[in-house]
């Protein structure tokens, strides 16, 4: 098993002990105070690995990673929050494993071990599994504004 993969897997263990069950999934619905740590965990591991995370007027998660300034971003992701009483896979999985392809894409491009000309972006959509938060529609209208419609107004980097 590589480094990376290994890492993933540990980063997962790691997100899933917040609302995890006995049973081996998770209790993590939105707005709940363990969707609170996975967020504020998220968002620190972005950072770590060069990413820029905004935040739209309704709690969606974006961590950019620039690598061609002015071109459009690709993006992947799903929700950290999950169903009452899912599966630790529900949607979890998906943002990190999409967000651990944007890191290390992001750190080989500087060396010249691949080239991209996109930027990268990762999302984490808020209220995606239904329940305590917004519904899966909110997410989506929000989800297909332009960019430029993101609301910005707590960037956070590394400094």
């Amino acid at each position: 098993m590589s480094a990376l993969h290994q890492a993933l897997l540990r980063d997962f263990r790691r997100m899933s002990r917040n609302g995890g069950l006995e049973s081996g999934g998770v209790e993590c619905q939105a707005a709940t105070t363990a969707d609170g740590l996975n967020r504020q965990w998220f968002v620190g591991w972005l950072i770590a690995r060069g990413a820029t995370v905004y935040y739209d007027a309704i709690g969606n998660e974006f961590g950019l990673f620039e690598l061609c300034p002015g071109a459009p971003y690709v993006m992947v992701g799903s929700h950290l929050d999950s169903q009452p009483r899912a599966v630790r896979f529900d949607g979890a999985y998906g943002v990190l494993a999409g967000a651990t392809v944007c890191a290390e894409l992001y750190r080989a491009a500087p060396s010249g071990e691949t080239e991209l000309t996109y930027n990268l972006c990762v999302g984490n959509w808020t209220g995606s599994a239904p329940g305590r938060a917004s519904s899966p529609v909110d997410v989506r209208r929000a989800a297909t504004r332009k960019r430029s419609d993101v609301v910005e107004p707590r960037p956070r980097r590394r400094t």
